[in-house]
């Protein structure tokens, strides 16, 4: 033990290490094998290959091992292995026919996580849901949406919101990897491709100490290595919407270990392009939206313990549309930009024996890009129905310009160390790191003086389109200890404790935490967890925050991290060998939320003058100026909040033979509130109910078919209060100052001659969230067929979004009528959307 600290004090950097895992597929020839019964000799460890012929051994501590893979008519098989801390290991295996009699066989199973896994909240997925999950668009974050506790923003966005928590406040890592934006496409799919990824873990609440700089959840990701015994296989996959090919082998000249790449481009362009372009809005020459991918990774090793990892990723999206002169809308836009992702990281891990790992990780990561629109749209509160087919010349009058140059850089060097050691029956772990961050913003925007006026009346939008340029340098470094003890055989507890210092506060923060699971008995255990969490503030999270802070060194020198205490409580039980239950119920504490500061500003108002036309400027006062709130981009510690709810999960899996069904039905209760002001307001994505239904039945060795209904209750928005007359402060003296308010006039399209009053929609407090949009609902569905020729694996699939095509809302848009009364239009998310594609296996 002295060993083990002092050698920690001697390492700087450090996030620790865990337990490996093993996993592959079984097949007699070309056909997969199930109910083979896979065991760890001289270990507890073992399970069965499902119907698919696939399986896996989790949580094996590091070590060299033989596995026995054995099942009536088949030749028992043994395979050696050397297992590696926070691995997953993949194995496939070819078995031989064997014609043998026997009287009975008893095949036992083991349960997936083990009674000394103390953490609570853990969704594990398996990456071949992501591959079948119907409307998921074979991608990692959309597959967690339908998950427990885990929401979608809308059909266009992968970001996940959990447990009431925007997506800013989810560590996501990649290969221990920091990732900020792990979105591709401006958030349509994620950068995790599936056909790369071994392994999924989000843990939803009570997440260990080794976690940090983050309120809510964790998600990390597992890229799987190459194979370690073929020279050369691979995998293509292709539909209209994306296509990706893998390519995987072990090292020439004997060296040990793997290589992999893997290359992905989606072809949204090819899909949006055709229909915006028949639609008249964007030339012939016009560019839409396109991304490619790059993912190389090569394992070196293990040589006597030690083992090397190298990865890379290059990424880029693009966009470039320019409208035509032909359009059918009176609207024009003119949009270039391209933003990249790269990383780079190299590990290396040792081994010695089977109870001690160490690992460090040196990586550079960097979200960069840049680019600029020009846009002319016609004024929102007009009837956008008046304007089809309108002659352009006229149009100017009706029109708001608006133009952005942005360019931005969030760059990050890591440098980390793990470690675990086994002790008894005990497991201590321990770490330290060090980010250094360099962030660089630069947003310059340009709007019309009408269009400055309209931000001006809501003053909830104005703050968001101010120009800011700012360079940070700065640095963050953390460390934690955590040991897991086995108090009996049925009862562990992992205490734990984290230390991070934000050099962008200059404040250091102690978070203990602490974890407990019991079990009941051999199919039922009982977890629970309590911790405190800590979140710095930086432009790294600007992506998922969806708010504007202004983070120079004036606004930040007396600001605190944001703060959440997790409170978790759940029991799960196996009814059987395939049904698996689990409720959780969880409390989160929200303290010293970061706001946009609220300063006293002046605004202007006017009033109606009784029996006057309020059309007319004469049917008004002159406008005055009055003291009122205005949103500003300072960010203070002006919010707490909480959110807390019940989660149901009856998961089915095909562990026995002759199963067909999997799946799984999920309801989530839940309530999100932020207080403010002495207000409580709901948050943007508090959903009282949330269902899922996932399905997948295998009909034979050909067809499997999938579905996937979701039920949500309606997201809060809020409402307009009423309508009032646009101000504008005019120049007297031609100083440049503007002085006089006056109250805006135009003449109306239908009567030229007129000179009416323009009105701007009233929303009061933009974040008042005063009513609900309607529930959300949509079934997927997936036909998939499996085929084998030219002595290849083929897969076949027809994947249809919402197909009995609900028109779900995503939003409103207001106009003012000729009436002065309100007009809405509803903006939906996805119609019915079929997708066609195919693998192969080579």
């Amino acid at each position: 033990m002295k060993f083990i600290l002092v050698l920690f004090g001697l390492l700087a950097v450090g996030v620790f290490g865990q337990s490996g895992n093993v996993k592959g597929k079984i097949k007699e020839g070309s056909t997969p094998a199930p109910g083979v019964n896979i065991y760890l000799m001289e270990t507890p460890f073992g399970t069965v290959s499902d119907n698919s012929g696939n399986y896996i051994l989790r949580g094996i501590p590091p070590g060299k091992y033989r596995i026995r893979f054995s099942s009536i008519g088949y030749a028992t098989k043994f395979v050696s292995i050397e297992i590696e801390a926070n691995r997953t290991i993949e194995l496939d295996v070819v078995l031989e026919n064997q014609i043998i009699e026997v009287d009975e066989v008893e095949v036992l199973g083991k349960r997936e996580r083990a009674v000394n896994d103390t953490r609570t909240s853990i969704l594990d997925l398996d990456p071949k849901s992501a591959k079948i999950l119907p409307g998921a668009a074979e991608d990692v974050l959309r597959t967690l949406q339908s998950l427990p506790g885990v929401l979608a923003p809308n059909d266009f966005s992968s970001q996940l919101v959990v447990r009431g928590s925007g997506p800013d406040q989810n560590l996501i890592i990649m290969d221990d990897v920091e990732i900020f934006n792990p979105y591709r496409l401006y958030g349509v799919i994620s950068m995790f491709n599936p056909d790369a990824v071994s392994e999924v873990n989000l843990i939803t609440g009570g997440f260990p100490a080794k976690y940090g700089d983050r309120l809510s959840a964790v998600l990390e990701v597992s890229n799987k290595e190459g194979d370690r015994f073929d020279k050369f296989k691979g995998s293509l996959n292709a539909s209209i919407v994306s296509a990706n090919v893998v390519v995987e082998g072990k090292n020439p000249f004997n060296i040990n270990g793997s290589w992999m790449l893997n290359s992905r481009r989606t072809y949204y362009d090819l899909i949006l392009e055709p229909i915006v372009k028949n639609a008249g809005l964007v030339e012939d020459n016009v560019s839409f939206p396109s991304f490619y991918d790059i993912h190389a990774k090569l394992v070196l090793g293990p040589f006597k313990g030690h083992k090397f990892i190298l990865t890379g990723i290059n990424s880029e999206d693009g966009v470039k549309v320019v409208s035509s002169k032909e359009r059918k809308t009176p609207d024009s836009v003119n949009v270039q930009n391209l933003t990249k992702n790269n990383v780079i990281s190299l590990s290396h891990q040792f081994t010695p024996t089977k109870t001690f790992s160490n690992k460090i990780i040196a990586s550079w990561y960097t979200n960069d890009g840049g680019g600029s629109v020009e846009s002319e749209f016609l004024d929102p509160t007009l009837n956008r129905k008046d304007f089809e087919n309108a002659i352009p010349d006229t149009l100017a009058p009706y029109l708001l310009g608006f133009r952005v140059k942005s360019n931005f850089t969030f760059q990050k060097y890591s440098l980390s160390d793990k470690l675990y050691y086994y002790w008894g029956d005990n497991l201590f772990e321990a770490g330290a790191g060090v980010d250094f961050l360099k962030t660089i913003i630069d947003f310059n925007f340009d709007l019309d003086p009408e269009l400055k006026a309209i931000f001006s009346a809501n003053p909830g939008l104005r703050t968001t389109l101010n120009s800011l340029r700012d360079v940070k340098n700065y640095n963050r470094y953390n460390v934690y200890l955590q040991n897991n003890f086995e108090l009996t055989r049925q009862f562990y507890i992992q205490p734990g404790i984290r230390f991070d210092h934000f050099q962008i506060l200059n404040k250091t923060y102690a978070a203990p935490r602490i974890s407990i699971s019991y079990g009941l008995d051999d199919l039922t255990t009982i977890r629970a967890a309590w911790g405190l969490y800590y979140q710095s503030p930086g432009y790294e999270k600007l992506r998922d925050q969806n708010t504007f802070y202004d983070l120079t060194e004036n606004y930040t020198r007396d600001l605190q991290a944001e703060k959440s205490i997790h409170y978790v409580l759940g029991i799960e039980r196996w009814i059987t060998s395939e049904w698996h239950l689990r409720v959780e119920t969880y409390y989160k504490d929200f303290q010293n939320l970061i706001v946009q500061e609220i300063a006293k500003g002046g605004n202007y108002f006017t009033e109606r003058i009784p029996g006057g036309d309020p059309h007319s400027i004469t049917g008004w006062t002159r406008p005055v100026r009055n003291i009122g709130d205005s949103l500003t981009q300072i960010p203070v510690n002006n919010s707490f909040g909480e959110s807390y709810g019940f989660e149901f999960l009856l998961e089915k899996k095909n562990n026995e033979r002759e199963s067909k069904l999997s799946g799984w039905i999920s309801y989530s209760y839940a309530f999100a509130n932020r207080y403010q002001r002495k207000d409580i307001i709901p948050f943007a994505f508090d959903q009282r109910h949330t269902v899922n239904l996932v399905g997948n039945y295998t009909l034979n060795e050909t067809w499997e078919f999938g579905f996937r209904w979701q039920y949500g209750s309606g997201f809060p928005y809020t409402e307009p209060v009423g309508l009032k007359p646009r101000i504008l402060l005019l120049e007297q003296d031609n100083d440049g100052k503007a002085e006089t308010p006056v109250i805006a006039t135009r003449a109306s399209y239908a009567n030229p001659t007129s000179a009416d009053v323009i009105f701007d929609i009233d929303y009061g407090n933009r974040n008042r969230f005063n009513a609900r949009k309607p529930a959300y609902h949509r079934l997927d569905i997936r036909v998939t067929a499996y085929s084998n020729f030219w002595n290849y694996d083929w897969t076949f699939y027809l994947d249809i979004v919402n197909i009995y095509n609900r028109s779900n809302v995503v939003g409103y848009s207001y106009f003012v009528k000729d009436d002065l009364t309100i007009g809405r239009e509803t903006n939906s998310m996805f119609p019915i959307l079929p997708t066609i594609g195919f693998s192969v296996k080579f």
